[in-house]
């Protein structure tokens, strides 16, 4: 999982009805775009980074959207895989 010196490199921002995922160590030309999120995935974003689980942001979700677990755990790690994608997370980090 990532640390949450890994994640305090990244900050969650809300414009134009999305949010954005914003790198803010960027160095050099290798600029990388901002991530939009919609609501669901910031608050996995935010559920993991507070937590540090894949379990704890799955328990939020089946609270906060009344999902089973099961589906709740499938859509965390469907998220996870977008940030491994993106090259934000590192794969087998989940926790």
């Amino acid at each position: 999982m990532m640390t949450k010196q890994d994640f305090s490199r990244y900050q969650l921002r809300y414009a134009a009805g999305l949010y954005w995922l914003l790198d803010m160590e960027q160095e050099g030309n290798g600029y990388r775009r901002p991530l939009p999120l919609n609501e669901t995935g910031a608050d996995i974003w935010r559920a993991l980074a507070e937590e540090g689980e894949t379990d704890a942001a799955a328990e939020m979700l089946c609270k906060k959207y009344g999902i089973g677990k099961d589906e709740a755990g499938e859509d965390v790690r469907r998220f996870c895989r977008q940030l491994e994608a993106e090259g934000i997370m590192d794969q087998g980090s989940r926790g």
